[in-house]
């Protein structure tokens, strides 16, 4: 890992193939220097491979969310680790490998795995999986909102920067207007890893002006890099860090 001088860390990612949204914001990124991981789920087809070409030669990073998007715990107990990496993730890795992309990292679907499925993407060469913190649960209607807590008060939802080269497993924060997100308590994350020099993950899918349920608002991505800038925090993407 290379040595990294500020005050905590901001891993952003996003998933599935929102290449449009996630193109139109590379201004957005380019003005503070910050760069993101970009999770693509289905083939790696032609229009994926432009759009990964895109994302990595403006320096950001490009990972592999899985063929189907299946959840590997299932799918391998169905079968067996290598049958369910055969069919869901080797199918997108050699494409996009023949294609000279960089991959280090795999986003598990719905942030669905096992130790057992750790394993399998290490032993095949992957430096880094991304879970889930299940700290931001899906609730659309609201229901959970009275047990919602800040996350900046949450001694889960970030880690010692330090314990960084041993973190091949990066569990994530989830936002959208679905998991009940709050900016400001975002923000207050933020202030709260440049503080303690901590790392802090955060994942969302789209990312568009008037973005609902799952996807982030342009206001808040350019919210968060502003005051990550302002703090001293880098904004890397998951190839950064190997």
């Amino acid at each position: 890992m290379q040595a990294i001088h500020s005050k905590g860390i901001l891993l952003l990612s996003f998933d599935d193939r929102n290449f449009a949204g996630w193109e139109a914001a590379l201004p957005i990124f380019a003005r503070t220097n910050a760069h993101a991981t970009f999770f693509v789920s289905g083939p790696i087809d032609d229009e994926a491979l432009s759009a990964m070409r895109r994302l990595a030669d403006a320096g950001h990073s490009v990972g592999l969310h899985g063929l189907n998007h299946q959840n590997a715990d299932e799918a391998i107990a169905a079968s067996s680790p290598e049958e369910y990496y055969q069919a869901e993730v080797l199918p997108q890795l050699a494409p996009a490998r023949d294609a000279g992309l960089r991959i280090t990292s795999f986003a598990y679907p719905n942030c669905r795995r096992t130790p057992e499925s750790d394993q399998l993407f290490f032993s095949h060469g992957f430096a880094f999986v991304r879970g889930g913190l299940g700290l931001t649960p899906f609730d659309p209607e609201g229901r959970l909102a009275e047990a919602w807590k800040p996350l900046a008060n949450n001694p889960r939802t970030a880690f010692p920067a330090s314990e960084l080269p041993r973190h091949r497993l990066l569990n994530t924060l989830i936002i959208g207007e679905a998991y009940n997100t709050h900016i400001d308590d975002l923000l207050n994350c933020l202030r709260r890893i440049a503080e303690r020099n901590e790392v802090l993950v955060v994942t969302s899918h789209d990312i568009a002006p008037d973005a609902k349920s799952i996807h982030m608002k342009t206001a808040w991505l350019e919210a968060l890099l502003a005051t990550a800038t302002e703090l001293d925090i880098a904004v890397l993407g998951f190839n950064e860090l190997v």
